[in-house]
Formats: structure tokens, sequence, C-alpha cells
């Protein structure tokens, strides 16, 4: 089987998963292997695939774009271990509404959908901690520009305490359950560019080791090798 020859546009995912499902049945393994392998590119086990990757997620199939809910459902209906974890991710970046979805097709196993909630409180609190640590415990640079929110005193006064909180909430996203914690950071026009840049450098490490290096165990597998 050859591969797709436009990967960004289809098939769509009904038709996809038609195929994957019809080659499973009736025992086709090399065009399951060949679905499965284009799977690779959208869902990757590999911090430098994912970096590199041009498309991720649900994205990967042509419009319309599927529900996240409904690619995990096929994806541990059709046994993709490997898939998984970031799967999980991509439907918990819909947040609570998209989780607990009753649409044809979307609707969660229960145990699943407990699982994925309480994987989720999981990333939230490691996240933070990481990044408290960044903030708080290594402190911040007094930056020298005056239009930057970090352009304060460098005794822990209110006024660097509360510029500290705009930084943490905005590295946390305010705090909320589902954010796009592998995403780069955006402070708007909180801080200037230098120490956005200089954050955004305190954050890589912790999307790459603490988020996407324990991905899987922080929701619930044993790691990637596991997957």
């Amino acid at each position: 089987m050859t591969r797709f020859p436009a990967r960004y546009k289809v098939p769509e995912f009904t038709t996809f998963a038609s195929l994957l499902r019809i080659a499973t049945k009736y025992d086709f393994p090399d065009v399951r292997e060949a679905l499965v392998e284009d799977l690779k590119h959208a869902y990757p086990t590999k911090w430098e695939d994912f970096q590199a990757a041009r498309v991720l997620g649900e994205d990967f199939f042509g419009s319309p774009k599927p529900h996240t809910n409904a690619v995990l459902n096929l994806l541990m209906e059709q046994d993709i271990k490997f898939a998984l974890p970031f799967a999980v991710y991509r439907a918990c970046l819909g947040g609570f509404p998209a989780l607990v979805s009753d649409e044809p097709g979307t609707v969660l196993p229960r145990l699943t959908l407990a699982s994925i909630v309480h994987g989720m409180g999981v990333m939230k609190l490691v996240t933070t901690g990481a990044t408290y640590d960044v903030v708080y415990s290594k402190g911040l640079e007094v930056c020298p520009n005056k239009s930057c929110v970090l352009n304060v005193g460098a005794i822990p006064t209110g006024g660097r305490m509360g510029a500290l909180k705009k930084i943490f909430l905005a590295m946390t996203e305010g705090g909320a359950h589902c954010v796009n914690m592998l995403s780069p950071l955006s402070f708007g026009t909180n801080v200037c560019v230098n120490c956005a840049k200089r954050m955004e450098e305190a954050h890589l490490p912790i999307r790459k080791e603490v988020i996407w290096a324990k991905l899987p165990c922080l929701l619930g597998w044993e790691g990637w090798e596991g997957v």
C-alpha cells in the first residue's frame, strides 16, 4: 500500500477509521501497518519528533477535524498503544466539556474518563511545582526595562511579589487545569522581549523533562518504553 499523497488533507477521519478497522478485521497486515505508521508523525513518542512535527494529534486528519475523544476511542479499540499518551494529552486540551461529550462516537468509557481526569490533576500538580521553583525559588532577575513588569526592586516587597505572581500565572495559564503545557509561553505585554526569552529558556526544560519525558507516567503508564 502506498502512503496517502495528500497526508495532511486526506483521508478524513471516518475513512481512515474504516480502513483501519477493515484491515484489522480481515487481516491485511500490510495495510494496517501502513496506516499505523502514518499515525506516528502526529502522535510522536520522542521529544525531537514532537518538536519537528508539522501537524499533531487530530489535526493530522482531513476536514472535518475529528473530536479528540473519537480518535482516542479508535486508538484504544485498535490497541495502538504508542499513540495513547499523546492522544490522551490532546483530549485533555479540550477541557472537561469536551472530555464528557455525549455525541456519537465521542463518549469515553467511564474508567478511561476517570483515569484521564486523575492524570490531568497529576500533570497540573507536577508542572505547577516545577514552574513555582523557576519563578520563586530560583528567582527572576530585575529588569532595567521600565515597561517590563519585572522592572522592580530586588527586595521581596509587594511590588516584586506581585510581578512574580503575574509571571507565574502566565507560565501556568492562570492555574487552569486544561492547558497546552507543551507549547511555548505567551506573556503578552507583561514582560519585555529579553525577559520573555529568558523565561522561555527556563521553561523549556520543564516541557521537555518534566512534562514530555514523564507524560506516560503522569497519565498512568509505566513510561514511553511501556507503550
